[in-house]
């Protein structure tokens, strides 16, 4: 059982991305000095690691070759992927740094193979949870001023009509402990950008991994339009296939999760915006 929740970890890890044009995926890592991070950079938009990051997962696939994405027409083609993971009424992922992971469903071992991507079916829905110091005082978006800035228990929304949640932030000159907050993905660029329904990050943590999101219809097609859209699916293509043997009996795995908080001011104030960015795991078979 271990082998398969090592799996599914791998996968949850590496899915959880959140594609949102006014965060900037490519941008530096923060600077973070005794704890604390710069508002210079946080100004200019820096990555940094999340204190945990929510999903919700349905099923989850390795695949010997790229399966073909969904059309408004069809459902994704999955000839060459093996389920490894399902439950069809979704189980939540709680994702944090050096924590185990533990989701109920049915954990299936891939048969023998060499295995290039991976493909999962996710809920529109993510939530993160951070808190952190910075070097100079900052705005919440939510409430308060202050170097002590963190994510605001809460949800909102990031469609095409409002772009991306105003009010998930929260500073004070104390402390603060992070919330968590929900949001829910149907557009994939800002307000002023027309309605996006697919998106790809490449290079994911300075490596050779790419995760392409799609927005999808209560019947797995490519949502038609933004009220179509029920679920999210995520195709990876994988920095190092996995090699599945006969003598396989573990997954090795490490972390690299620099990028999976975007920090930045937005409009160029000081209202600092906390938005979600591509957490990586690294496999390798044993």
């Amino acid at each position: 059982m271990n082998y398969y929740k090592n799996i599914l970890l791998f996968f949850t890890m590496i899915f959880v991305i959140q594609f949102i044009t006014s965060e900037d995926v490519d941008a530096a890592a923060c600077t973070v000095t005794n704890g604390v991070y710069s508002k210079t950079e946080i100004k200019n938009g820096c990555e940094a690691t999340p204190d945990a990051y929510e999903v919700v997962i349905y099923k989850l696939y390795l695949c010997t070759s790229a399966p073909t994405i969904p059309t408004e027409t069809a459902t994704v083609v999955l000839t060459n992927c093996s389920l490894v993971f399902n439950n069809d009424d979704g189980a939540t992922s709680s994702v944090s740094s050096n924590a185990a992971v533990d989701l109920s469903g049915t954990y299936t071992r891939p048969p023998d193979g060499t295995y290039t991507h991976g493909y999962a079916l996710m809920n529109n829905t993510f939530g993160i949870t951070a808190s952190i110091k910075i070097d100079g005082s900052m705005d919440g978006l939510s409430s308060g001023s202050g170097v002590f800035c963190g994510t605001v228990s809460g949800s909102g929304n990031n469609t095409k009509a409002s772009g991306s949640h105003t009010n998930n932030s929260i500073c004070s000159s104390s402390s603060v402990t992070g919330g968590k907050f929900t949001e829910t993905l149907t557009h994939f660029g800002g307000s002023g950008d027309d309605w996006t329904r697919t998106a790809t990050a490449n290079n994911i943590n300075g490596t050779t991994a790419s995760v392409t999101g799609i927005l999808v219809d209560t019947n797995g097609h490519l949502a038609a339009n933004e009220g179509e859209v029920s679920k999210l699916e995520g195709l990876v293509a994988f920095a190092n296939s996995i090699v599945v043997t006969p003598g396989t009996t573990s997954l090795t795995m490490s972390f690299n999760l620099g990028e999976g908080m975007s920090l930045n001011s937005g409009g160029g104030g000081d209202e600092i915006h906390i938005g979600s960015g591509p957490f990586q795991a690294i496999m390798t078979a044993n």
